[in-house]
């Protein structure tokens, strides 16, 4: 008796261009997704001079596959962290988290689409 498996040159095939393609795709994708995370933490960031929004909206490129979306201010910290602050003229705290944790699955989507287009799926 003997089983005989078809497809497996085909799969094999895949997979090869998938090791291929799969990390430049992802690169290329969290680009784009460092500045739309960017943009979502600025929007999202207490204002008063616009100079913590400003900051945030420009992600930096710390490694290959490495963005920092962030802020040095030395206020940025204590208006993050602080929920009791009022802040009048919009924003709220927890303006990093939040931002990610709405959109982290959409992010994750986005890369996976992206490969399985330049795969061809």
């Amino acid at each position: 008796m003997s089983i005989e498996i078809e497809g497996l040159s085909e799969l094999n095939a895949k997979l090869a261009q998938l090791a291929r393609i799969a990390p430049e795709t992802a690169k290329s994708e969290l680009a784009d997704i460092a500045l739309d995370l960017a943009g979502e933490c600025s929007d999202a960031a207490p204002v008063d001079l616009g100079d913590l929004r400003g900051d945030l909206a420009n992600p930096r490129k710390e490694g290959d596959m490495d963005w920092k979306i962030g802020s040095d201010l030395p206020y940025a910290a204590r208006q993050h962290e602080h929920t009791e602050y009022n802040h009048p003229r919009g924003g709220e705290a927890k303006f990093l988290e939040k931002s990610f944790n709405e959109n982290q699955q959409n992010y994750i989507d986005e890369i996976g689409n992206a490969i399985a287009r330049a795969l061809g799926l």
